[in-house]
């Protein structure tokens, strides 16, 4: 399977296919990424085409300094933070860690799951977005901290920092909400 510059030399070479290969390789990736940030669907869904639109548009700026994938998580990131200005709207509790399985052998491990869900959720709307950006990153997308670094465009010091804050904030927010103190 060709890599992500292969496509990106036939894009900017006309072949427009070469864009869409790149979209489906990518778009539930960013959808991930959007919906993590901000725990809205359909504002998910509209911001990933601005995404993809920006992309498609400035795709023959990017300068193969990093990775394809670097560039535009970066891109995400900055259009979910021009989103949020222009908005000025908080974090939703929306965000999905892990599916529940739909078929349990006791419904009583099942509502325990589901409610233990909800409190991560809300525990991690709690924390601020700079962190939790770092902390989607490394924990749910499983980059590296390097990675992290370029699409956050800050110092891997900066990244260990604030990837060790949200835990640290996330712990404390689901000790209250577990403890019953929220």
């Amino acid at each position: 399977m060709p890599n992500d510059e292969f496509y990106v030399e036939e894009f900017l070479s006309g072949r427009k296919e070469a864009f869409e290969m790149l979209v489906r390789k990518y778009q539930n990736r960013i959808l991930n990424i959007v919906y993590s940030l901000i725990g809205q669907d359909q504002e998910s869904e509209d911001i990933v085409q601005e995404v993809f639109l920006k992309v498609y548009h400035h795709l023959k700026s990017f300068k193969k300094k990093a990775q394809f994938s670097t560039w535009l998580y970066r891109i995400a990131v900055n259009t979910v933070y021009d989103f949020l200005r222009q908005r000025r709207q908080k974090i939703t509790k929306d965000f999905t860690l892990e599916k529940i399985a739909t078929s349990y052998d006791n419904p009583q491990e099942a509502y325990f799951k589901k409610e233990k869900e909800k409190m991560l959720k809300i525990a991690l709307s709690k924390v601020p977005l700079k962190y939790r950006t770092a902390l989607i990153f490394k924990d749910i997308d499983d980059l590296s901290y390097e990675e992290i670094a370029r699409i956050l465009n800050c110092r891997l010091g900066t990244v260990e920092s604030r990837i060790y804050r949200a835990r640290q904030i996330l712990k404390n927010e689901f000790l209250k909400l577990s403890a019953g103190l929220i």
